[in-house]
């Protein structure tokens, strides 16, 4: 990544900082951290000590932060360093202090953050967009600055129309990438639910879940739904749906025009009864 954000930052000599005056920034792309990471780094730390510097920043020159403990620095980037030491049993870690704003210090955390490999690919969409707000930058822009190519940001960005508890379901049930751009292109929450809760029962792969989103999205696929407890005295709805009706009823007028085309009088008619949808098809073998 060619991404300089640190260029022209005022910065000075690493400093020996009390742990408990750090506090981790509130602009930090990466929503958990591994355990067993966590053990291992900590692990590390025990034997080798703190490596590579904690990037920090003075909280008073914070506009309008209000200090909810005695911490006197915002970590910038290294949280992961500044979590396992505590871990360790360290006071203090190495940190060099920049002079940096909220924007400064948010677009750091960000960099370095998509510079690592263990970001969730929800992670890198959400950091993504927000260099996108914070720096202003066009897909396009933001994509070479980068080293990826434009679609390749497109569709990370795409994840995101995933709600929160969609993504919590993904990670959770071990959605890749592609099963979550396979279900983007289904518009409504409404409509994924079904989908993705097939995709779990079934345990479809990346490529079993693009067919099944493919066949829902050309009509061709009925997704059950699961089903309210009806009240006593009213008919049960139709258990599942079809996105596009037009299907059927080009599939139907196929079927006639067959039948006609071998000799058979048919044709088919449609009715809206209070249970669902009624088709009859008649075929006179005169």
């Amino acid at each position: 990544m060619d991404i300089n954000i640190l260029k022209g930052l005022k910065k000075e000599k690493a400093l020996l900082l009390p742990l408990d005056e750090l506090t981790p920034n509130p602009l930090q792309p990466r929503r958990r951290f591994d355990t067993d990471e966590l053990n291992a780094l900590c692990n590390s730390i025990k034997v080798y000590g703190v490596i590579q510097p904690v990037a920090v920043k003075k909280i008073e020159n914070l506009p309008n932060y209000t200090p909810k403990s005695k911490a006197k620095y915002e970590i910038i980037a290294g949280e992961r360093r500044w979590r396992a030491s505590k871990m360790a049993g360290l006071t203090h870690i190495p940190c060099i202090v920049f002079d940096a704003d909220r924007k400064d210090s948010a677009l750091m955390a960000l960099v370095e953050n998509l510079q690592r490999s263990d970001l969730s690919f929800f992670e890198e969409a959400l950091a993504m967009q927000t260099l996108m707000l914070m720096t202003g930058k066009s897909q396009i822009e933001l994509a070479k600055s980068l080293s990826i190519s434009q679609s390749t940001l497109s569709n990370k960005i795409r994840l995101l129309k995933l709600s929160e508890r969609e993504r919590l379901m993904a990670m959770e049930n071990g959605f890749s990438e592609r099963h979550c751009r396979a279900l983007v292109r289904i518009e409504s929450e409404k409509e994924r639910r079904p989908i993705m809760l097939a995709i779990i029962k079934q345990k479809l792969s990346a490529s079993e879940a693009e067919r099944l989103v493919e066949k829902y999205i050309k009509g061709t696929e009925i997704i059950p739904q699961k089903q309210k407890p009806q009240k006593s005295g009213t008919k049960p709805k139709i258990k599942g749906y079809i996105k596009d009706m037009r299907f059927l009823y080009n599939t139907l007028d196929k079927a006639v025009k067959l039948l006609d085309s071998s000799g058979y009088k048919a044709n088919w008619t449609k009715e809206q009864t209070e249970s669902g949808l009624e088709v009859k098809i008649s075929i006179s073998l005169d």
